[in-house]
């Protein structure tokens, strides 16, 4: 909370924390909103942050078509399983009825490769496109997809798979 203290021009207590939270989070937020956004949103919806099978499918039950399997980078709870943990049973508990995309710890093409052994139909890439957007724009971006492609290329050469959709927890060492 100290780095905030310059922007702010005072410096900042564990109160003002708390008021944040208290301005930013909405602890009454249920299901029931969801169903209520459906009235008036027929589009595709995605819920992301879902870490439990239960709440996947919750998500079906209440009219998502997709989840984000997500733990905000742990930003918020550094105590909560990480994604490839949460992935398996939350993909194995909803099939098909839903699309599994997943966000939080994909660094390389390898890590994309785990996420969809693990069940996820695609990951998001949201820090490493940041980083090398930040790093050399656009060219930082297409060079971190290149990177990324040649990485996943290797993996799956290495696993015996030919094609995205061959990948499965068969690749993953089983411990």
């Amino acid at each position: 909370m100290g780095n905030i203290s310059k922007y702010l021009g005072k410096a900042t207590t564990l109160e003002d924390y708390v008021g944040w939270l208290g301005n930013n989070f909405d602890p009454s937020i249920s299901w029931k909103d969801l169903e209520w956004i459906r009235e008036f949103w027929k589009g595709p919806m995605i819920i992301k942050g879902i870490l439990d099978s239960e709440d996947a499918k919750d998500a079906v039950s209440f009219g998502a078509d997709g989840i984000v399997v997500s733990n905000h980078g742990g930003r918020q709870l550094d105590g909560v399983p990480s994604t490839a943990k949460a992935l398996p049973p939350i993909a194995d508990a909803v099939g098909d009825d839903l699309t599994v995309l997943v966000d939080s710890g994909i660094r390389s093409g390898l890590d994309v490769v785990r996420m969809l052994a693990l069940g996820a139909k695609a990951c998001l890439l949201g820090r490493s496109t940041v980083y090398a957007l930040a790093a050399d724009g656009q060219h930082g971006v297409e060079n971190m997809l290149d990177i990324f492609s040649q990485e996943m290329r290797v993996a799956m050469t290495l696993t015996g798979v030919t094609s995205i959709k061959q990948i499965d927890r068969a690749a993953l060492v089983q411990g």
